[in-house]
């Protein structure tokens, strides 16, 4: 399988990457293109394309072990967003990648995210939670939480590559520099892995 995530974890080089590991066997580690000090990527060490292929009762879990990572990183660096690019069935939709990641975004204002969503989307589907995103379509989608308590969804139908890294990077008044590949901003994830792993350090991570 062609999945650089798979790849690295296999080779477990990302071992300097990872922040903690859960005991459900998910990963907390700063990523490649951090367009600000905090942004990070909460995903399975096994590969899965999107969170809706997690059965309901599973997702329950994750969403909780996904909201213990957000108040973390919003202890350091303020609001944080909650996002995914969910591809299905070989259709990668707005995401660029087929292993499982979501987004954990520090941004200044939550509600500009999604009224950008909503600019290209129209107003998303309101979930009650995260573990409702198998039931909300069998398509590629994009998930956004502003905040702990709101979920939103949406085909992904109309939604650019990187969508939500075009809308964070416009909001931070560096719209030109969305692309990882191209800005890796490699100080921001080390300042990222270095201070959020002296913030875990001690704790319950598993």
């Amino acid at each position: 399988m062609d999945c650089q995530f798979c790849t690295e974890f296999t080779a477990r080089e990302s071992k300097t990457r990872i922040m903690t590991e859960t005991s459900n066997g998910w990963v907390l580690l700063p990523t490649i293109g951090a367009l600000t000090p905090g942004y990070s990527l909460f995903m399975p060490l096994d590969h899965l394309d999107a969170a809706a292929d997690i059965a309901p009762a599973d997702l329950e879990r994750v969403a909780e072990e996904t909201e213990q990572m957000r108040t973390l990183i919003q202890a350091r660096y303020g609001p944080v967003i909650l996002a995914e690019h969910g591809p299905r069935d070989c259709e990668l939709g707005a995401s660029c990648c087929s292993h499982c990641h979501l987004h954990l975004i520090p941004v200044p204002d939550p509600d500009g995210i999604t009224a950008a969503y909503e600019k290209t989307g129209g107003p998303g589907l309101r979930l009650a939670s995260m573990a409702e995103l198998p039931a909300a379509g069998d398509s590629s989608y994009l998930y956004l939480s502003p905040r702990p308590g709101e979920h939103y969804y949406w085909p992904s139908t109309g939604f650019a590559r990187q969508f939500v890294r075009r809308v964070c990077a416009d909001q931070l008044g560096m719209a030109e520099f969305y692309d990882w590949r191209d800005h890796p901003f490699t100080e921001n994830r080390d300042l990222t892995y270095a201070a959020l792993t002296a913030d875990l350090h001690g704790s319950h991570a598993a």
